[in-house]
């Protein structure tokens, strides 16, 4: 299987209450965890989502982890 699929991501807060993603399938199956960056203010924030249950779309993601990196550029001495 090639190409992509709906994903919905949830989150213990409005960090991700719903949002609806496209991904692409892993080796012809859904992906098992799927990680999201952001970068802001030097500061880079990756979220990681574990696949839920569900067959159907849109596949159902639960939040399992954040990991908050600081560009050590931005820091002040």
């Amino acid at each position: 299987m090639t190409g992509t699929y709906k994903a919905v991501l949830y989150g213990p807060n409005p960090i991700a209450a719903g949002t609806e993603v496209e991904l692409e399938y892993t080796d012809g199956e859904y992906q098992d965890i799927v990680i999201t960056e952001a970068a802001a203010e030097g500061e880079t924030i990756a979220r990681s989502y574990r696949k839920g249950q569900g067959a159907e779309e849109p596949i159902p993601y639960r939040f399992v982890d954040e990991q908050t990196t600081v560009d050590e550029a931005d820091v002040p001495n």
